[in-house]
């Protein structure tokens, strides 16, 4: 086995390696090839260069002078090559022959009919709530009719409510809300009061079951915040007696005996 060989057993590495490692070592130390592949195989030790003689000291003088620098011998680095595998290149697939042919999507099937079954049911729905629920007839409608009977000299006094004014302000309909609780029972729009057109007053619809014949006559005078309205006694007479009428709520049996 040659000298090359039994290093490259000896240092584990290919032979082409411990050559140029050899070579690049003896170019920087002056030793011979043979001798440090020698030594690396476990031969004998390779002599080491004789290191040149020192150079004689100079004078003071010829020393200022500036001696040009040598430059350094490069040294070449062992080149370390490793074998990394390859992947084999994906196989390419014909390109297909013949006319092109797109994608075709294809989804669910459409059911019209379905759809269409769905709007007629939902408009039966809203057919059943909005025309035939609230044609059902119950025991307590929860609102009542305000056509009340009233008298010859209360629809007199109306026609003077009308004249004076007073539907400007103040209504004659109770609505179902939490701002109209306590004014009276909840009337209808198929009533024979004068509905009014805007609520800055209270609301008159069921006013003779709140205040007295007197308190309205006093009312319509001028009393507290209420504008005077000046009218005869006969208007004031038939003008009372429409708002003393206009009651709405029914009054208990003991209260209506009573009166």
């Amino acid at each position: 086995m040659s000298d090359l060989a039994a290093a490259a057993v000896a240092m584990g590495l290919p032979e082409a390696l411990v050559e140029r490692s050899a070579q690049a070592r003896a170019a920087a130390s002056g030793a011979s090839v043979d001798d440090l592949l020698t030594e690396w195989s476990g031969g004998e030790a390779a002599p080491t260069a004789t290191p040149p003689p020192a150079p004689e000291e100079k004078p003071a003088e010829e020393s200022a002078e500036a001696l040009p620098t040598p430059e350094p011998t490069p040294t070449t680095a062992p080149e370390i090559v490793v074998d990394v595998p390859q992947s084999p290149a994906p196989a390419i697939e014909p390109a297909p022959t013949g006319p092109y042919k797109p994608p075709v999507l294809v989804g669910a099937k459409d059911n019209p009919m379905t759809v269409l079954a769905g709007v007629v049911g939902l408009f039966l729905i809203v057919m059943m709530v909005a025309i035939v629920g609230p044609s059902i007839s119950i025991d307590d409608p929860g609102a009542r009719s305000s056509a009340l009977p009233y008298s010859a000299d209360a629809f007199d006094g109306q026609d003077i409510y009308l004249s004076t004014g007073c539907s400007a302000c103040h209504t004659q309909m109770v609505r179902p809300v939490v701002a109209d609780v306590g004014l009276g029972a909840v009337s209808l729009n198929d009533s024979n009061q004068v509905l009014g057109a805007r609520r800055f007053g209270p609301d008159l619809s069921d006013v003779g079951s709140r205040l007295t014949s007197a308190q309205i006559e006093a009312t319509i005078a001028g009393l507290g915040d209420h504008p005077s309205v000046s009218l005869g006694s006969d208007d004031l007479a038939d003008l009372v007696a429409y708002l003393s009428e206009s009651m709405t709520t029914v009054a208990p049996v003991g209260e209506e005996e009573e009166s």
